[in-house]
């Protein structure tokens, strides 16, 4: 399957992955080092590993300490990008919004989607059409600048569809589902 996949930069330059992968480490790795300061509290705990993960440049599979630590280098991603990020699992779905760029800055928007495989990695997909987002993350929604705010409202719709769909699978509390036990 020919994946063609595309980051939109700053410069308004598309990046195409699959051929440019190298690049988009570089871009990433300049973007945490710009932002250091930002970034080393923002993922406390793991920025120096982020980083680390990012200067892997050989031609060759990436040992697992080179592999990019999803969802958390998402918050990179839509920052040296420009793009929104969208990480789809069965275990959390979230959004990742640019921090500092408020969405009438960033025309047209771009919505990259990683979908969670197999129990242990991402694969980048397009989705195409007003599909809804799940929730920002908690960390977009706690340092995110006052005109990156403007985000949510932006998309407000497809976050609101994203929360009914997930309202309307919960079960009431007490509910056991005696399917799961074979009677």
């Amino acid at each position: 399957m020919d994946v063609r996949v595309f980051f939109k930069s700053k410069t308004n330059e598309y990046v195409y992955i699959r051929k440019e992968w190298l690049t988009i480490r570089h871009a990433l790795l300049t973007e945490s080092i710009q932002n250091a300061n930002v970034y080393i509290n923002v993922l406390l705990g793991v920025f120096d590993e982020i980083q680390e993960s990012l200067k892997w440049s050989k031609p060759e599979f990436a040992p697992r300490r080179y592999w990019m630590q999803m969802p958390e280098t998402g918050l990179l991603i839509a920052n040296a990008f420009g793009v929104t990020v969208v990480f789809i699992s069965l275990g959390a779905s979230v959004t990742i919004f640019p921090l500092w760029t408020s969405p009438e800055f960033l025309q047209p928007h771009r919505i990259v989607s990683f979908v969670f495989v197999n129990d242990n990695h991402y694969v980048m997909v397009e989705l195409t059409g007003d599909y809804p987002i799940p929730t920002p993350s908690w960390y977009w929604s706690r340092f995110r600048s006052h005109d990156a705010a403007a985000w949510e409202m932006w998309y407000k719709q497809r976050l609101d569809l994203y929360t009914n769909w997930l309202e309307s699978r919960r079960k009431p509390p007490g509910f056991v589902d005696l399917d799961n036990y074979g009677l």
